[in-house]
């Protein structure tokens, strides 16, 4: 059964395990202590699963996930995209979903979208999104978009008011 998923895992999983190595190396912390970190944030994971999770043998969960960024001290997107791949090296979400690095982490962050993003999904992922963060991930889709399309970065769509 390891061996199946270590086989079929992607480039995600491959990321997640390979930088959370490289981070808990970094940090010089044993399989002991951050196993005991996780259990003090209620989301224990054991020492055997923390090795079978570095070897590719074991997946990790969304829980898991966000509570490994948490006691490592980094953001989730630094556990899902490696660090070493410039903003415009091409990164794969999934098997037939590519990107950009820099679009994957501004993605995966919250604060950007896939580029295959059109309109009219954006405008539905929008609705699903905090009002808070709408304004700002909107705008810079616009810009995105201009900008590939060759306008001005700062025009706005036709309708939209502008506070000056």
């Amino acid at each position: 059964m390891a061996d199946k998923q270590k086989a079929t895992m992607g480039p995600v999983g491959e990321a997640l395990r390979d930088n959370i190595k490289r981070i808990r190396e970094e940090q010089r912390l044993t399989f002991v202590k951050l196993s005991e970190k996780l259990s003090e944030v209620g989301r224990p994971i054991p020492v055997l699963g923390l090795r079978r999770i570095e070897r590719g043998e074991r997946r990790v969960d969304t829980e898991e996930m966000l509570a490994l960024a948490y006691v490592l001290g980094v953001h989730p997107v630094d556990l899902l995209v490696p660090p070493g791949l410039s903003d415009d090296a091409p990164y794969s979400v999934a098997p037939e979903i590519h990107a950009t690095a820099g679009k994957a982490r501004d993605w995966i962050g919250g604060v950007g979208f896939l580029p295959s993003t059109n309109v009219v999904d954006m405008a539905r992922a929008l609705q699903f999104m905090p009002k808070s963060r709408q304004s700002l991930v909107a705008t810079r889709w616009l810009q995105e978009t201009n900008k590939t399309q060759g306008k001005d970065p700062e025009e706005g769509l036709p309708g939209w008011e502008s506070d000056e």
